[in-house]
């Protein structure tokens, strides 16, 4: 035993000029194929976390399938009648969706009553009910988002305002009308009145007259219409309509990623509802992502071919090179199983070396990259995982031995055959 351990080490040590080559080859390709795997990974995970999700689609609208039209109108309702509680529940459930936020209309006449310095005005108008959490960054104050959340606090309907209809206002109305340009900072807190379930066109019986005031103004619904707490309309639409449940015109949902998108898009659609998002974008997201991948893993592979062939090279060299030596360790009794093995933990034991190497070079160089180069949203990782580190230190042995099959199967068949 103690023979053969003496007769691996002088194995191990012999061939020094191979062996640095060995040990270099292996760490280079250890540290190029890790670069390269880096860099991949941190492009695609910018792709995924900042860059992908920072354009449109992180949101979709739904809403219901149009019905055919002549002319003028509609004719024929809707192919699904309403988008109900029990719709929201079902997409809410659906792979990839993080969120519904659904919008519902209010669904009896209102009228809007103005009456500021002997000015007086009236004007039916449109309103939707959207949950807090939609337009909770857009009401001004404390005091107007506990009242969204509960309007009976202060029996006053607070009220935001789309900047559409502020600029509309401002841009084609005020001043061909000789009216005041509204400012949005003035206008939060104005008090009116609101007429509910009464209009020009049409009266409800027991209809009512609410105290409401501007909470501000928002650009997360795209609308011509007073935006209203949902609970609040769903409570009107309940008590004018008999029977009438809890429905919805259009609703948010909110998904995981591009991904998601494309994966959720056609469910949403086969319950009878419109999606209402761009798929282009989220295609091209998705090939960038994956063309990141397929180079990084190229490269990857191309520097362990290289990496085998140098190896390869390397090993025939050195082997026949000692052909003699082992020979000579054959007549005097050192069997070919003995000799082959003694050869590959020789490459095995330089692979663990150089991939070691390898691996602190790389942690050396993304520490300098990191602390000298700093992009917002990429972050190159430092430290070396335990799975990460034990899968490169196998491979770096496995390089050197792997690219030694050739010559130890003909030092083991041909040239260990002569005595």
């Amino acid at each position: 035993m103690i023979q053969k351990a003496y007769l691996i080490a002088r194995e191990v040590a012999g061939g020094r000029t191979i062996s640095i080559i060995v040990l270099l080859a292996v760490a280079l390709s250890v540290f190029s194929v890790g670069l390269f795997r880096v860099t991949g990974d941190s492009l695609a995970s910018y792709v995924r976390g900042r860059f992908a999700s920072s354009i449109p689609p992180n949101t979709v609208r739904i809403s219901l399938r149009q019905p055919r039209s002549l002319f003028l109108f509609e004719t024929d309702a809707p192919a699904k009648p309403a988008m109900t509680d029990r719709t929201i529940r079902a997409i809410r459930s659906l792979a990839g969706v993080t969120e519904v936020i659904p919008v519902s209309s209010l669904r009896i006449p209102v009228q809007a009553r103005v009456s500021y310095l002997g000015f007086r005005y009236r004007s039916d108008l449109l309103a939707f009910g959207v949950p807090y959490r939609l337009v909770g960054s857009d009401l001004a104050g404390d005091r107007y988002r506990k009242l969204w959340r509960n309007p009976a606090r202060e029996k006053i309907i607070p009220v935001l305002v789309p900047r559409a209809i502020l600029r509309s206002y401002n841009d084609g109305m005020a001043g061909p009308n000789g009216l005041p340009r509204i400012s949005e900072r003035g206008a939060v807190g104005f008090g009116f009145s609101l007429l509910m379930g009464r209009s020009s066109l049409k009266t409800l019986p027991g209809h009512e007259e609410a105290d409401a005031v501007v909470a501000g103004f928002t650009d997360q619904v795209d609308s011509f219409a007073l935006i209203l707490p949902l609970d609040l309309v769903s409570a009107y639409n309940r008590r004018f309509i008999r029977g009438s449940g809890n429905e919805y015109q259009y609703a948010y949902v909110k998904v995981r990623d591009h991904a998601a998108l494309l994966a959720t898009a056609p469910r949403i659609r086969a319950l009878g509802l419109a999606v209402e998002t761009g798929k282009a974008v989220s295609r091209q997201i998705i090939a960038l992502t994956d063309t990141i991948g397929l180079i990084s893993r190229s490269l990857q592979a191309i520097v362990l071919v290289l990496a085998l062939i140098a190896v390869s090279f390397a090993t025939v060299i050195a082997t026949m090179n000692r052909l003699e030596y082992y020979r000579t360790l054959r007549v005097i009794g050192a069997s070919r199983p003995f000799l082959t093995a003694a050869i590959a933990v020789k490459y095995a034991l330089l692979g663990l070396a150089g991939a070691w190497a390898g691996t602190a070079l790389l942690r050396i160089a993304a520490g300098r990259f990191a602390e000298y180069f700093r992009i917002a949203g990429i972050m190159v990782p430092v430290a070396v995982p335990p799975g990460t580190l034990r899968t490169v230190l196998l491979w770096g042995a496995l390089i050197p031995v792997l690219s030694a099959v050739p010559a130890l199967m003909r030092l083991y068949f041909k040239g260990l055959s002569r005595d």
